[in-house]
């Protein structure tokens, strides 16, 4: 089945500042590799046929770099990818009004009934791609899927959480309510929502009815809490070495990481 994965890549960085001063987010470098090369190479090792990547209009660094991606046949993880490509679409998000909105404008790129989600900031090592196992999962299950992780509790209003039902399979658990940076005082589940999505195309009908939510910006989540009152959900949670390289900190760690991995 062909499938697609969608990459935003347009928001400011404000949390990396000063790096993202003068390179957007996307371009920074981690060891050897710009951010965004991590997640091309997600996506061709998960057999991914369309890459859609949503950028600021004035990326012109961003844009010719995926102009160029299948030049230098250098990305991590492949030695040699030149056998495996993908249709790369550029997508310009003209005001960064929020994830929902970007992964709204990607509505008449997808190729089929589901469709990936990768943000690159959080950033996973692994070479067994969790966007695969996802797509992999959501085929079997005929469901949305949703990667998870577990966070310490003062973190848990920083993120949007995952409360399940009572774990039935020892690869994955039925989600059944969705909240968008609740107060400790609002869930008992620590399972945060991280940056990888396997949804049914159907999640374009409840992105293009949601009002600006947190941050006055349409929020991805919101639309997924809406979707799962009509849809299931699974989750399954992340094995591997995860980052938020959103921080500077957690930047800082994936580099030493890297390094010290000789990735």
């Amino acid at each position: 089945m062909k499938s697609t994965v969608v990459i935003p890549c347009a928001g400011k960085g404000k949390r990396l500042a000063p790096l993202t001063n003068d390179v957007s987010k996307s371009m920074l470098e981690i060891g050897d590799y710009k951010l965004i090369d991590y997640a091309i190479s997600e996506c061709l090792l998960s057999d991914i046929d369309r890459i859609l990547i949503i950028s600021s209009p004035d990326d012109l660094l961003l844009k010719n770099h995926m102009e160029n991606i299948f030049c230098d046949y250098k990305l991590p993880f492949l030695d040699d990818f030149k056998t495996e490509k993908a249709e790369i679409i550029v997508i310009d998000q003209p005001n960064p009004n929020g994830l929902g909105d970007a992964i709204n404008l990607s509505s008449d790129y997808i190729i089929s009934d589901k469709f990936g989600i990768i943000l690159p900031d959080d950033f996973i090592i692994s070479h067994n791609p969790m966007i695969k196992k996802m797509k992999n999962c959501s085929e079997k299950l005929e469901s949305n899927i949703l990667l998870g992780k577990e966070i310490s509790n003062e973190l848990v209003s920083n993120f949007g959480i995952i409360e399940t039902k009572s774990k039935i399979h020892p690869s994955y658990q039925e989600v059944c309510s969705l909240l968008e940076k609740p107060s400790i005082e609002q869930t008992n589940s620590n399972l945060a929502i991280l940056g990888r999505y396997f949804l049914n195309k159907s999640v374009f009908t409840y992105l293009q009815n949601t009002s600006p939510g947190y941050g006055g910006e349409i929020q991805l989540t919101d639309s997924l809490i809406q979707q799962l009152n009509n849809e299931k959900f699974y989750v399954i949670e992340c094995e591997s070495t995860h980052f938020d390289v959103g921080s500077i900190k957690g930047f800082e760690d994936a580099n030493k990481h890297v390094s010290e991995q000789n990735i």
